[in-house]
């Protein structure tokens, strides 16, 4: 289908997009098989079930191809069947319907991607395409991404649609009750990267009821004017009786279906729970309804997997941390070149420490491999900082080593006007999505007129546009040119900046240090020069935010400049200045070796770990005590700042990655393994069940803090779960689900265990499992994530010791 007739479709009616497929289809699979797998075994069912969504209203029917990857369907031995499975569930839908749109339905691999997971970005995009291809093929009208929780993960899925379809791209995500995704992305920070890489509409699905779904979809709506969509579970499950239950009725989904409309919802589904009944009322509510109109933010959008920063007239003023530079920094060479993050990362920390908002990263030094460099220093920094980042690099390789090794939005430093850095540049700017500087340099050099360097911005403008690359992902840099040899070039850079407000319309940038270079006390001009810069309308700075001078005139100018909001920042560093109270770092650990060791596992440095402990034990230290005193708090204080919503997901299971291979070096120090267990786990997702992600990262966390794992995989029997507990003397079963289909084998092992004479307590987590599902089977715990399992499975192994 043609991208324009999808757009002006959703401009202009609200559609209805049908329901789950699983809650109709599963009962009637045998336990544990591939659901895609119906397509080829029960065609009857599968299109049976596209028409009775048919029948009941909806506009856009799905295939059954959610987990028709090749990944995923390796898991059943069908990964030979791919093109097979993925065009019948085409064929079968549009011979249940004539009249509809197709929508090829892909869900995620089910498995990490890196740094978290083994799958590289090469491996996902094509697993991706070759899904794509196979549907398009097979004849769908457009692709619907569903219930993706990690950013790089749908990332590289729209760049491999887009690039081998012309289909359109509805792409969602799905958020917990803290309206983060499970790698910690929010709202407004997906709506920027998926909008960016080219979804034509943006969604949220699964994991919430309706309630909840209203805050997300008004975060996109105040974000951005684009088709947006929503697809709501039928609330939470629970128990009642034998059997697995919603708690939100049809009725009640429907009395939210114009509240979606009003908030910006073009596009309005159902997903885990629901029927063909939610359809029909659904379409029955929304009858007659138009879409509303909906505002965007005209500003440049820059965003890391968790946060999101704009520059543009009226906003805070953008501060980029220049400091991860290793021009005239001999500490920074060394460590480029011996490939070590540790100073990069301390760098990263210190800069945002000090207020910077975006961190630009260039690793450029003689004889170093910058294309292998600069994406470890991307992931390294971003391990470590939440803030957005620019990649700085003369070298095209590099960059987009960067742009894929980052899941967010990433800002380009730099494009220029002579032709080759504008063949080898903005093509990569286009293809991910990312924010690009534009350098007032041309094929003849440095303009020396305001003029001529305007004339070379509206010809990189012009050729940027032309690849389709939207003219507010752009902002100018006018150049800042050294004085001490010539004071006129200050005026000419000034002027600059004034005409491209004026004239462009775009942001101004500038990296302002180079206005002092030959001169004495250059913070001093350099200030003086800022201040300057920021009343002619310059809305972002390159600088050293280590600089008190620089940083106290941007926040003077800020509030001149009305871009500090009733002079709210500039009052609270005034009070943080005055009481002495700075934010600082604290820990208990003692001794350099030990905050190394410390450092690198809150860090998630793994690269350097294991060197750090070698030299620990080399020095004399015991390694029960460098475990004890430096590990164990470490990944206890990754915890803590896992709660506060200071780290999330990608940045623990680093952290404990480096745990693991901390601990690799340490134990043959050991005198005895089961002396320092605090008990013994056993561990597994229930039958039926092939998802383990969250199961793996629940064993990593228990195995760092010192719990006996016996980790027995996924799809286990009641039968075979029973009988490693009691051979094993485990104190804890913990037990994992994704799906409601098979979260019911819960119970079956809570009484298995009890019947079967274990005294083992039960754990139970997934996505789909509640703290009240848990107390309704009898389990003696529910975890949500690794950080809560250590909690609990430890205090309830210490009551089964005592």
């Amino acid at each position: 289908m043609n991208k324009s007739i999808f757009r002006q479709r959703l401009e202009n009616e609200i559609l209805v997009l049908d329901g789950v497929f699983g809650t109709l289809l599963q009962p009637q699979m045998p336990a544990g098989s591939c659901p895609d797998l119906a397509n080829l075994e029960k065609p009857d069912l599968v299109e049976s079930i596209c028409r009775a969504y048919a029948e009941a209203g909806a506009d856009i029917i799905s295939t059954n191809t959610f987990g028709a990857n090749r990944v995923k369907l390796d898991e059943f031995h069908l990964g030979h069947k791919i093109l097979e499975i993925n065009q019948a569930a085409v064929r079968l839908a549009k011979q249940a319907v004539k009249d509809r749109w197709i929508a090829g339905v892909i869900g995620p691999t089910g498995k990490m991607i890196e740094p978290m997971g083994p799958l590289g970005f090469d491996e996902t995009y094509d697993l991706f395409r070759e899904q794509g291809v196979a549907l398009a093929e097979g004849g769908v009208d457009l692709f619907l991404l569903e219930t993706f929780s990690d950013l790089k993960e749908i990332k590289i899925a729209i760049m491999a649609l887009r690039e081998h379809t012309d289909i359109p791209i509805m792409a969602s995500m799905t958020y917990g009750e803290d309206f983060l995704t499970f790698t910690g992305t929010d709202p407004v920070t997906a709506a920027n990267v998926l909008i960016s890489l080219g979804a034509d509409a943006i969604g949220v699905n699964c994991s919430t009821g309706p309630g909840p779904m209203l805050e997300v979809l008004g975060r996109y709506a105040a974000f951005a004017d684009h088709p947006l969509f929503v697809e709501p579970n039928a609330g939470l499950p629970r128990m009642k009786g034998n059997s697995v239950v919603y708690n939100v009725t049809s009725d009640d989904m429907a009395g939210f279906a114009e509240k979606f409309v009003q908030l910006g919802a073009n596009v309005v589904g159902t997903c885990c729970g629901s029927t063909p009944e939610f359809t029909s009322k659904l379409k029955e509510k929304l009858k007659g309804l138009r879409p509303v109109s909906k505002t965007s933010q005209s500003a440049l959008h820059l965003s890391s997997r968790v946060q999101t920063v704009s520059l543009g007239p009226g906003l805070p003023f953008g501060i980029i941390g220049e400091r991860i530079n290793p021009t005239n920094r001999e500490d920074l060479t060394q460590a480029i070149r011996s490939g070590k993050m540790g100073e990069i990362q301390n760098e990263a920390r210190k800069q945002v420490k000090e207020g910077a908002h975006l961190l630009d990263v260039n690793v450029g030094v003689p004889g170093v491999d910058e294309f292998i460099m600069m994406g470890k220093a991307i992931r390294g920094v971003e391990n470590v900082a939440k803030q957005p980042l620019s990649v700085d690099s003369s070298d095209p390789k590099a960059i987009e080593s960067a742009l894929r090794e980052s899941p967010g939005k990433l800002l380009i430093n730099s494009v220029n006007g002579e032709e080759n850095s504008l063949k080898s540049i903005l093509p990569l700017a286009k293809r991910y999505g990312a924010g690009l500087i534009c350098l007032a340099v041309g094929g003849q050099g440095i303009p020396k007129t305001a003029g001529e360097r305007i004339d070379v911005l509206k010809h990189i403008i012009r050729k940027a546009e032309e690849i389709g690359i939207n003219r507010q992902d752009l902002i100018c840099d006018c150049l800042t040119l050294t004085v001490s040899a010539e004071q006129k070039r200050a005026e000419q850079t000034l002027e600059a900046i004034r005409m491209v407000k004026e004239e462009l319309g775009l942001p101004a940038v500038l990296g302002v240090s180079n206005i002092s270079y030959g001169l004495p006390d250059r913070s001093l001009i350099n200030s003086a020069f800022l201040s300057m810069a920021m009343g002619a309308g310059l809305d972002a700075a390159i600088m050293n935010p280590g600089d008190s001078h620089m940083m106290e005139t941007v926040r003077a100018a800020s509030v001149l400049t009305v871009r500090d909001r009733d002079s709210k920042t500039f009052v609270d560093s005034y009070r943080k200045k005055k009481s002495g109270k700075e934010s600082v770092e604290t820990s208990t650990v003692s001794g350099e070796k030990g905050r190394e060791i410390f450092d690198a596992v809150v860090s998630g440095n793994r690269e350097e770990i294991k060197s750090l402990v070698e030299k620990a034990i080399q020095s004399g230290q015991k390694a029960l005590d460098i475990n004890e005193q430096f590990l164990i708090p470490a990944i206890q204080e990754v915890g803590r700042r896992y709660d506060r919503k200071e780290l999330f997901l990608p940045q623990m299971i680093m952290a404990a990655e480096t745990m693991q291979k901390a601990f690799s070096v340490l134990e043959p120090h050991f005198d005895s393994m089961k002396s320092r267990s605090r008990g013994k786990v056993l561990i597994c997702t229930v039958k039926g069940d092939v998802h383990d992600i969250g199961k793996n990262i629940v064993s990593l966390f228990l195995k760092n803090n010192s719990f006996e794992v016996i980790d027995l995989g996924k799809d286990v029997s009641v039968e075979t779960i029973v009988g490693e507990a009691l051979k094993t003397h485990a104190d804890v079963v913990a037990l994992s689900a994704l799906m409601t289909t098979t979260m019911m084998e819960m119970p079956k092992v809570v009484d298995g265990l009890k019947e079967g004479g274990s005294g083992a307590k039960v754990v139970v987590g997934g996505a789909v499992v509640t703290k009240r599902y848990a107390t309704e089977i009898g389990a003696d715990g529910f975890a949500k994530d690794g950080i809560s399992a250590v909690k609990i499975i430890g205090e309830l192994s210490e009551k089964k010791q005592v």
